[in-house]
């Protein structure tokens, strides 16, 4: 497990501690190949689970639903009963909130216990998910049937998503490659690519991660007030509240749509 005194890591950049031997260079290397484990987690699982695992889900949808269904367009703008340049641009789609979702992660798991960070963010993922994606005035959840596998299906999708995401961004965080060599950069400059290619909002974040990575360069010790109790604790009440209102909403919508 890499070394939890790890700032932009912690912050959601995952920067690596600072000696006096350490060079700007090489931590700034460090910390991005660091970003890097949540940017290639996050894009892989939602680009799997989110884009092939949504429309794999809308296929089982239209073969238990009136067929008269079949050629009609989702709220998302897809077709029901076809695959087209449709599907590509969903798996794109959920890849880039997939990278999102793994930038996000690197930040809030100080908060989170090592042992239940995978299961946690799974909770988190399929109640807030399902809160976003479940619309009870929604073509998907007023005409598809079985309506309670519609909302099986689309809880499970981001719940699933933030298990396989936590589990793979842990591994490629205790199985970073070397600081040197063409890999090495290669692998660290992932993060610039990913962000750059998402447009204004990716090359904000990025300025941002880098601004965290400043601070962290200047005043090293900026790193135990990400880690602090209190402010643990604080983030840990947020993430509960961002889950028990998403919760109200969620079952308000099943109970509208059932």
């Amino acid at each position: 497990m890499p070394d939890e005194g790890t700032v932009l890591g912690d912050v959601g950049a995952v920067v690596g501690p600072v000696t006096p031997e350490t060079t700007w260079q090489r931590d700034l290397l460090a910390s991005a190949r660091r970003v890097s484990a949540g940017v290639v987690g996050g894009l892989a699982t939602g680009a799997l689970i989110g884009g092939v695992g949504g429309r794999l889900a809308m296929f089982v949808l239209r073969l238990t639903s009136d067929p008269s269904l079949h050629g009609l367009q989702t709220d998302d703008g897809f077709t029901i009963g076809r695959f087209s340049a449709e599907t590509l641009f969903l798996v794109l789609a959920t890849a880039a909130l997939g990278v999102l979702g793994g930038v996000v992660y690197l930040a809030v798991r100080p908060w989170l216990p090592e042992r239940w960070r995978a299961a946690l963010t799974g909770l988190f993922g399929g109640i807030v998910g399902g809160a976003l994606f479940i619309d009870p005035q929604g073509v998907d959840f007023r005409l598809l049937e079985p309506l309670p596998l519609a909302i099986a299906m689309f809880v499970a999708l981001p719940a699933i998503y933030g298990v396989a995401m936590s589990l793979l961004v842990e591994r490629l965080l205790r199985s970073e490659p070397g600081a040197g060599g063409a890999w090495g950069w290669l692998f660290g400059l992932l993060p610039l690519v990913a962000f750059g290619a998402a447009g204004p909002l990716g090359l904000g974040l990025l300025l941002l991660m880098l601004g965290v990575w400043w601070l962290h360069r200047s005043v090293p010790d900026a790193a135990s007030i990400w880690r602090s109790t209190t402010v643990v604790w604080i983030g840990r009440v947020a993430l509960l509240a961002v889950t028990a209102r998403s919760l109200v909403t969620l079952v308000a919508d099943i109970d509208q749509i059932l």
